[in-house]
Protein backbone atom coordinates (compact mmCIF):
# COMPACT_ATOMS: atom_id res chain seq x y z
CA UNK A 1 0.00 0.00 0.00
CA UNK A 2 2.72 2.31 0.70
CA UNK A 3 4.67 1.23 -2.64
CA UNK A 4 1.18 2.11 -4.70
CA UNK A 5 1.24 5.49 -2.40
CA UNK A 6 4.46 6.73 -3.63
CA UNK A 7 4.07 5.85 -6.93
CA UNK A 8 0.63 7.69 -6.66
CA UNK A 9 2.73 11.03 -5.77
CA UNK A 10 5.60 11.02 -8.15
CA UNK A 11 2.60 10.90 -10.74
CA UNK A 12 1.04 13.85 -9.09
CA UNK A 13 4.35 15.82 -8.91
CA UNK A 14 5.50 14.85 -12.36
CA UNK A 15 2.10 16.30 -13.55
CA UNK A 16 2.22 19.34 -11.62
CA UNK A 17 5.90 19.91 -13.05
CA UNK A 18 4.34 19.71 -16.61
CA UNK A 19 1.66 21.49 -16.20
CA UNK A 20 3.59 24.60 -15.10
CA UNK A 21 3.20 27.97 -17.04
CA UNK A 22 5.74 27.32 -20.11
CA UNK A 23 9.05 29.51 -18.57
CA UNK A 24 8.34 28.41 -15.40
CA UNK A 25 11.35 26.17 -13.62
CA UNK A 26 10.77 22.93 -11.84
CA UNK A 27 13.69 24.27 -9.11
CA UNK A 28 15.92 27.14 -8.34
CA UNK A 29 19.13 27.05 -9.39
CA UNK A 30 20.93 26.03 -12.63
CA UNK A 31 18.99 22.39 -13.42
CA UNK A 32 16.05 23.87 -15.84
CA UNK A 33 14.99 22.53 -18.42
CA UNK A 34 12.18 24.94 -20.03
CA UNK A 35 10.71 24.03 -23.45
CA UNK A 36 9.10 26.78 -25.35
CA UNK A 37 5.23 25.93 -26.21
CA UNK A 38 4.88 29.29 -28.69
CA UNK A 39 7.25 29.21 -31.63
CA UNK A 40 10.44 30.94 -30.32
CA UNK A 41 10.64 33.60 -33.27
CA UNK A 42 7.23 34.68 -31.20
CA UNK A 43 6.38 38.25 -32.29
CA UNK A 44 8.65 38.27 -35.24
CA UNK A 45 6.77 35.93 -37.00
CA UNK A 46 5.51 39.07 -38.39
CA UNK A 47 1.81 37.30 -38.37
CA UNK A 48 2.93 34.76 -40.72
CA UNK A 49 5.40 36.23 -42.79
CA UNK A 50 7.90 34.86 -40.65
CA UNK A 51 11.35 35.66 -41.60
CA UNK A 52 10.75 38.05 -44.70
CA UNK A 53 9.06 40.22 -42.33
CA UNK A 54 12.91 41.58 -41.31
CA UNK A 55 15.03 39.95 -43.87
CA UNK A 56 14.11 40.34 -47.39
CA UNK A 57 15.82 37.33 -49.55
CA UNK A 58 15.59 40.01 -52.93
CA UNK A 59 15.02 43.82 -53.65
CA UNK A 60 15.41 44.82 -49.71
CA UNK A 61 12.88 47.18 -48.01
CA UNK A 62 11.23 47.02 -51.79
CA UNK A 63 10.60 43.57 -51.23
CA UNK A 64 8.82 43.88 -48.00
CA UNK A 65 6.40 46.55 -49.59
CA UNK A 66 8.07 49.70 -48.43
CA UNK A 67 8.19 51.23 -45.60
CA UNK A 68 4.80 51.15 -43.57
CA UNK A 69 3.35 54.85 -44.24
CA UNK A 70 3.86 55.28 -48.08
CA UNK A 71 5.55 52.58 -49.57
CA UNK A 72 8.46 54.44 -50.19
CA UNK A 73 12.38 53.57 -49.63
CA UNK A 74 14.24 56.05 -48.53
CA UNK A 75 17.34 54.43 -47.18
CA UNK A 76 19.69 54.54 -49.83
CA UNK A 77 21.52 51.01 -49.64
CA UNK A 78 18.84 49.12 -48.02
CA UNK A 79 18.71 45.65 -47.95
CA UNK A 80 22.20 45.42 -48.40
CA UNK A 81 23.10 44.32 -45.02
CA UNK A 82 21.86 41.02 -43.56
CA UNK A 83 18.85 41.57 -46.66
CA UNK A 84 17.34 44.02 -43.99
CA UNK A 85 13.27 44.45 -45.66
CA UNK A 86 12.04 47.50 -43.21
CA UNK A 87 13.30 51.04 -44.48
CA UNK A 88 15.53 52.63 -41.42
CA UNK A 89 16.20 55.54 -44.30
CA UNK A 90 13.82 57.85 -42.19
CA UNK A 91 16.35 57.46 -38.90
CA UNK A 92 19.29 59.33 -40.72
CA UNK A 93 19.79 62.16 -39.40
CA UNK A 94 18.24 62.49 -36.28
CA UNK A 95 19.21 63.39 -32.76
CA UNK A 96 17.64 60.98 -29.48
CA UNK A 97 17.63 61.89 -26.53
CA UNK A 98 16.89 58.97 -24.30
CA UNK A 99 16.34 58.31 -20.58
CA UNK A 100 18.32 59.07 -17.29
CA UNK A 101 18.35 63.05 -17.82
CA UNK A 102 20.99 65.00 -16.23
CA UNK A 103 20.15 68.54 -15.28
CA UNK A 104 23.91 69.24 -15.60
CA UNK A 105 23.93 68.68 -18.71
CA UNK A 106 24.20 71.49 -21.07
CA UNK A 107 21.61 69.90 -24.06
CA UNK A 108 20.06 68.29 -20.64
CA UNK A 109 20.55 64.94 -21.19
CA UNK A 110 23.02 63.02 -20.95
CA UNK A 111 22.62 59.80 -23.58
CA UNK A 112 22.12 60.96 -26.74
CA UNK A 113 21.90 59.05 -29.89
CA UNK A 114 22.95 60.99 -32.96
CA UNK A 115 22.05 58.98 -36.14
CA UNK A 116 24.11 58.97 -39.15
CA UNK A 117 23.85 61.59 -41.69
CA UNK A 118 20.94 61.51 -44.15
CA UNK A 119 22.56 59.62 -47.13
CA UNK A 120 25.69 58.42 -45.88
CA UNK A 121 25.85 54.89 -47.92
CA UNK A 122 27.07 51.34 -45.61
CA UNK A 123 30.99 52.29 -46.90
CA UNK A 124 31.09 55.66 -45.59
CA UNK A 125 29.63 54.43 -41.84
CA UNK A 126 32.32 54.67 -39.07
CA UNK A 127 32.56 51.24 -36.95
CA UNK A 128 30.35 53.05 -34.25
CA UNK A 129 27.92 54.11 -36.64
CA UNK A 130 27.76 50.46 -38.44
CA UNK A 131 27.16 49.16 -34.78
CA UNK A 132 24.08 51.18 -34.43
CA UNK A 133 22.83 50.34 -38.33
CA UNK A 134 22.71 46.73 -36.79
CA UNK A 135 22.18 47.41 -33.11
CA UNK A 136 19.75 50.12 -32.95
CA UNK A 137 18.14 51.44 -35.90
CA UNK A 138 17.28 48.76 -37.48
CA UNK A 139 15.76 47.63 -34.36
CA UNK A 140 14.11 51.23 -34.47
CA UNK A 141 13.16 50.68 -38.15
CA UNK A 142 10.05 49.03 -36.61
CA UNK A 143 9.71 50.18 -33.30
CA UNK A 144 10.06 53.79 -33.71
CA UNK A 145 6.49 54.85 -34.49
CA UNK A 146 7.58 58.29 -35.05
CA UNK A 147 9.96 58.86 -37.47
CA UNK A 148 10.13 55.39 -39.16
CA UNK A 149 6.67 53.21 -39.11
CA UNK A 150 7.09 50.01 -39.56
CA UNK A 151 4.58 47.70 -41.41
CA UNK A 152 2.84 45.13 -39.37
CA UNK A 153 2.80 46.31 -35.95
CA UNK A 154 0.22 46.63 -33.47
CA UNK A 155 2.03 48.24 -30.79
CA UNK A 156 0.79 45.91 -28.30
CA UNK A 157 3.31 42.90 -26.57
CA UNK A 158 2.80 39.78 -28.38
CA UNK A 159 3.01 38.02 -24.84
CA UNK A 160 0.30 40.19 -23.65
CA UNK A 161 -2.24 39.35 -26.31
CA UNK A 162 -1.69 35.40 -25.70
CA UNK A 163 -2.00 35.67 -21.86
CA UNK A 164 1.49 34.74 -21.52
CA UNK A 165 2.13 37.29 -18.57
CA UNK A 166 1.00 37.22 -15.02
CA UNK A 167 -2.48 37.88 -14.56
CA UNK A 168 -1.28 40.65 -12.10
CA UNK A 169 1.13 41.99 -14.72
CA UNK A 170 -1.39 44.55 -15.29
CA UNK A 171 -4.05 45.79 -17.33
CA UNK A 172 -3.28 48.59 -19.70
CA UNK A 173 -1.78 47.40 -23.44
CA UNK A 174 2.55 46.93 -23.34
CA UNK A 175 3.62 49.22 -26.29
CA UNK A 176 6.00 47.65 -28.26
CA UNK A 177 7.29 51.48 -29.86
CA UNK A 178 9.55 53.75 -28.61
CA UNK A 179 8.76 57.27 -30.06
CA UNK A 180 5.25 56.73 -29.76
CA UNK A 181 3.95 55.29 -27.00
CA UNK A 182 1.28 57.07 -25.33
CA UNK A 183 3.47 59.77 -23.64
CA UNK A 184 3.55 61.44 -26.88
CA UNK A 185 4.77 61.29 -30.51
CA UNK A 186 8.72 61.89 -29.87
CA UNK A 187 9.28 61.12 -26.73
CA UNK A 188 12.00 58.47 -25.66
CA UNK A 189 13.16 60.15 -21.89
CA UNK A 190 10.69 57.00 -20.93
CA UNK A 191 13.27 54.31 -22.75
CA UNK A 192 16.83 53.19 -21.65
CA UNK A 193 19.39 54.80 -22.92
CA UNK A 194 21.26 53.16 -25.68
CA UNK A 195 24.21 54.61 -28.31
CA UNK A 196 27.78 55.73 -27.66
CA UNK A 197 27.27 57.62 -24.64
CA UNK A 198 25.08 54.71 -23.04
CA UNK A 199 28.46 52.62 -21.91
CA UNK A 200 29.02 49.66 -19.56
CA UNK A 201 31.51 51.82 -17.97
CA UNK A 202 29.22 54.22 -16.34
CA UNK A 203 26.34 51.45 -15.51
CA UNK A 204 29.51 49.41 -13.93
CA UNK A 205 30.73 52.80 -11.85
CA UNK A 206 34.47 53.29 -10.79
CA UNK A 207 34.27 49.98 -8.55
CA UNK A 208 33.66 47.43 -11.38
CA UNK A 209 34.49 49.28 -14.45
CA UNK A 210 38.03 47.36 -14.84
CA UNK A 211 38.44 46.83 -11.92
CA UNK A 212 40.02 43.18 -9.83
CA UNK A 213 36.57 43.08 -8.40
CA UNK A 214 33.85 43.79 -11.31
CA UNK A 215 34.60 43.17 -15.31
CA UNK A 216 37.93 44.65 -17.04
CA UNK A 217 37.93 44.54 -20.70
CA UNK A 218 40.32 44.04 -23.45
CA UNK A 219 39.69 46.56 -26.38
CA UNK A 220 41.41 45.63 -29.76
CA UNK A 221 42.86 48.47 -31.80
CA UNK A 222 40.02 47.83 -34.26
CA UNK A 223 37.78 48.88 -30.64
CA UNK A 224 36.31 45.09 -30.54
CA UNK A 225 36.14 43.38 -27.31
CA UNK A 226 38.81 40.90 -27.05
CA UNK A 227 38.80 39.55 -23.59
CA UNK A 228 36.69 40.45 -20.52
CA UNK A 229 38.28 39.33 -17.32
CA UNK A 230 36.15 38.78 -14.45
CA UNK A 231 37.24 39.79 -10.87
CA UNK A 232 35.98 38.56 -7.34
CA UNK A 233 33.37 40.07 -6.46
CA UNK A 234 31.82 40.08 -10.40
CA UNK A 235 32.53 36.04 -10.42
CA UNK A 236 30.30 35.49 -7.42
CA UNK A 237 27.28 37.11 -9.04
CA UNK A 238 28.17 34.91 -12.32
CA UNK A 239 28.14 31.49 -10.21
CA UNK A 240 24.48 32.97 -9.57
CA UNK A 241 23.12 33.98 -12.47
CA UNK A 242 25.42 34.65 -15.11
CA UNK A 243 26.24 37.59 -17.78
CA UNK A 244 24.24 37.07 -21.12
CA UNK A 245 24.12 40.02 -22.24
CA UNK A 246 28.07 41.24 -21.91
CA UNK A 247 29.19 37.29 -22.73
CA UNK A 248 26.82 36.03 -25.13
CA UNK A 249 28.47 35.31 -28.24
CA UNK A 250 31.42 36.86 -29.59
CA UNK A 251 32.85 39.79 -27.47
CA UNK A 252 32.48 42.20 -30.09
CA UNK A 253 28.97 41.39 -30.10
CA UNK A 254 26.19 42.52 -29.01
CA UNK A 255 28.24 44.49 -26.90
CA UNK A 256 30.35 47.17 -29.42
CA UNK A 257 33.03 49.68 -28.61
CA UNK A 258 32.47 53.52 -28.82
CA UNK A 259 35.78 55.66 -30.32
CA UNK A 260 37.00 56.37 -27.14
CA UNK A 261 37.47 52.70 -26.72
CA UNK A 262 34.63 52.46 -24.28
CA UNK A 263 31.75 49.09 -24.22
CA UNK A 264 28.52 50.83 -24.96
CA UNK A 265 24.56 49.32 -25.23
CA UNK A 266 22.66 49.22 -28.09
CA UNK A 267 19.40 47.19 -28.83
CA UNK A 268 20.52 43.54 -29.29
CA UNK A 269 22.80 43.85 -26.14
CA UNK A 270 19.66 43.53 -23.74
CA UNK A 271 17.66 41.49 -26.39
CA UNK A 272 17.49 38.92 -28.92
CA UNK A 273 15.54 39.28 -31.62
CA UNK A 274 15.68 35.85 -33.13
CA UNK A 275 14.60 34.52 -29.94
CA UNK A 276 11.23 35.59 -27.90
CA UNK A 277 10.83 33.02 -25.55
CA UNK A 278 13.73 30.77 -24.09
CA UNK A 279 17.20 31.54 -23.39
CA UNK A 280 19.94 28.29 -24.11
CA UNK A 281 22.95 28.86 -21.74
CA UNK A 282 26.83 27.97 -23.60
CA UNK A 283 30.23 27.59 -22.62
CA UNK A 284 30.28 31.23 -23.55
CA UNK A 285 27.46 32.43 -21.89
CA UNK A 286 27.16 29.81 -18.95
CA UNK A 287 23.85 30.51 -16.46
CA UNK A 288 24.87 29.77 -12.74
CA UNK A 289 27.90 28.16 -13.52
CA UNK A 290 26.01 25.52 -16.19
CA UNK A 291 27.05 25.93 -19.41
CA UNK A 292 23.65 23.54 -20.72
CA UNK A 293 20.10 24.11 -19.80
CA UNK A 294 17.10 26.56 -21.10
CA UNK A 295 15.71 29.12 -19.00
CA UNK A 296 12.17 31.23 -19.57
CA UNK A 297 12.60 34.68 -20.97
CA UNK A 298 9.85 36.88 -22.08
CA UNK A 299 10.23 40.42 -24.20
CA UNK A 300 13.20 38.70 -26.31
CA UNK A 301 15.56 39.63 -23.53
CA UNK A 302 18.70 38.38 -23.56
CA UNK A 303 18.82 36.45 -20.80
CA UNK A 304 16.74 34.26 -18.06
CA UNK A 305 14.22 36.85 -17.41
CA UNK A 306 10.98 34.84 -15.81
CA UNK A 307 7.85 37.39 -15.28
CA UNK A 308 5.76 34.39 -14.40
CA UNK A 309 7.96 33.19 -11.70
CA UNK A 310 6.44 35.47 -9.10
CA UNK A 311 6.80 33.29 -6.31
CA UNK A 312 10.74 34.17 -5.17
CA UNK A 313 11.77 32.82 -1.98
CA UNK A 314 13.09 35.90 0.44
CA UNK A 315 16.58 33.66 0.20
CA UNK A 316 16.95 34.20 -3.66
CA UNK A 317 16.92 37.01 -6.31
CA UNK A 318 14.41 36.76 -9.22
CA UNK A 319 15.90 36.36 -12.55
CA UNK A 320 14.30 39.47 -13.67
CA UNK A 321 16.05 41.52 -11.11
CA UNK A 322 19.43 39.74 -12.00
CA UNK A 323 19.00 40.39 -15.65
CA UNK A 324 19.49 44.36 -15.04
CA UNK A 325 22.13 43.97 -12.02
CA UNK A 326 24.69 42.76 -14.98
CA UNK A 327 25.50 46.23 -15.47
CA UNK A 328 24.31 47.72 -12.78
CA UNK A 329 25.90 45.98 -10.73
CA UNK A 330 26.53 48.09 -7.92
CA UNK A 331 22.54 47.01 -6.79
CA UNK A 332 23.29 43.47 -6.46
CA UNK A 333 23.87 41.17 -3.30
CA UNK A 334 27.08 40.43 -3.96
CA UNK A 335 28.36 44.50 -4.27
CA UNK A 336 26.26 44.84 -0.62
CA UNK A 337 28.61 41.57 0.88
CA UNK A 338 25.34 39.10 0.44
CA UNK A 339 25.66 36.59 -2.26
CA UNK A 340 22.43 34.77 -2.77
CA UNK A 341 21.41 31.78 -5.39
CA UNK A 342 18.81 33.19 -8.06
CA UNK A 343 15.15 31.68 -8.71
CA UNK A 344 14.26 30.93 -12.33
Amino acid sequence: MKKVLLVVMLVVMAAAMMAQTPGTPTSTGAANAVAPTVDVLGAHNNYGRGCAGCHAPHSGARGAGGNGVNGAVTAPDTGMNALFAQDYGPLYGQTLNFGDVSPTNATGNTYQLITPATGTTLPNLSTQQYSDLRGILMCLACHDGNVAKGAMMQNYAYEQQIGALPSTYGKGHIPTLLGNDGVGVGVYNNDHPIGESATLQKALGAGYYNTPAGLTFTISASNAITAIAVGTTYSQFMSSYGAPAIMKGTYSYPTPVNASGVPYLVCTTCHDQHVMNVYAASANSPIAGAATGTYATYFFVNGPYNVNNVSVPSTAASSTTQFCRQCHFGESNEANGGSLTTSF
